[in-house]
């Protein structure tokens, strides 16, 4: 029978620290294990980190902005900022040693006499905008008118002109007609005169006589007659002179109408300008309303 030999078999350290952990040295280490297995704190260590990472970033922008040294010199360029236009601040949008980008407001300036001053302005060109319009389309109807009154006067005048003609011959005519009946009344009258006498010898009979009575009687009414015919012709010559001087001096009155076409055209071009003047009134109120936010011209530091 072969003797029994025992053998002690010893753990290696690997081994021995897989089987049996170490223990924690206290309980703070304890407490550390056990949170570093929590998905959670895990988490929270990685947003910790970014966090730390990003303020970072904006600390080494901030700092590099500045620069510490006893003898330096700095390139750069300013950018003096005035306002355009006077008034109260109202707003201060920005802080000092701020980094601002081109565009960006400044500092807002009351802006409500500036608002007035537009909607003023505003009112003021529509009205001017108005009366050059209406007196644009004025311009050819005047001329329109202006040549119709010429042609109708010129007309007038040349009716006029006939018409005296007329007139005077109708007046000869009525002046002949009286003549021709004072020389037949005279010659009635001088009958009556010898029949009267012959009568009376009673060569003739009565009855001649009565007729020769008559016959002057007749022509006596012809004359005054003939007397009421021309002086009638005379009223109407009167009147168409007057026409025709009424006629004259309408022709006269339109034929000042190119005169007046040129005037109402001056109007009308001087009311376009003002109406120009007006709108540049208008952009100038517009532009003070702008000039109340005052921006950055350039991008920078504010200073």
């Amino acid at each position: 029978m072969e003797p029994t030999t025992t053998r002690t078999v010893h753990d290696t350290p690997e081994v021995a620290r897989r089987e049996h952990p170490p223990l924690p040295a206290s309980e703070k280490d304890l407490r550390w294990q056990q949170a570093s297995r929590n998905p959670r704190f895990r988490l929270a260590l990685i947003v910790g980190g970014i966090v730390l990472l990003v303020a970072g970033f904006f600390l080494w922008r901030y700092l590099g902005s500045y620069e510490s040294t006893d003898d330096a010199q700095v390139d750069g360029h300013l950018n003096a900022i005035s306002a355009r236009v006077s008034g109260h601040v109202v707003k201060l949008l920005v802080n000092d040693n701020q980094y601002v980008e081109a565009g960006t407001p400044l500092v807002e300036i009351d802006p409500r006499d500036y608002q007035v001053a537009v909607t003023r302005a505003k009112a003021a060109y529509q009205d001017a905008l108005s009366t050059a319009e209406s007196l644009q389309v004025n311009v050819p109807i005047t001329s329109v008118n202006t040549e119709s009154q010429l042609s109708a006067s010129q007309a007038d005048v040349d009716s006029g002109r006939a018409g005296v003609s007329v007139a005077r011959q109708q007046l000869e005519a009525a002046r002949a007609q009286l003549e021709q009946a004072i020389a037949n009344d005279i010659k009635a009258q001088n009958d009556v005169g010898r029949y009267k006498q012959l009568v009376d010898k009673q060569e003739i009979s009565h009855q001649q006589y009565d007729q020769a009575v008559a016959a002057a009687k007749s022509s006596a009414a012809g004359v005054a007659a003939a007397r009421a015919s021309a002086a009638a012709a005379e009223q109407v010559v009167a009147q168409a002179q007057a026409k025709r001087e009424q006629a004259d001096a309408n022709l006269r009155s339109a034929q000042t109408g190119p005169q007046q076409m040129s005037a109402i055209r001056a109007r009308a071009q001087s009311a376009v300008a003002q109406a120009q003047q007006k709108k540049a009134e208008l952009e100038q109120a517009m532009l003070n309303l702008q000039y109340t936010r005052l921006v950055a011209p350039v991008n920078g530091i504010v200073s």
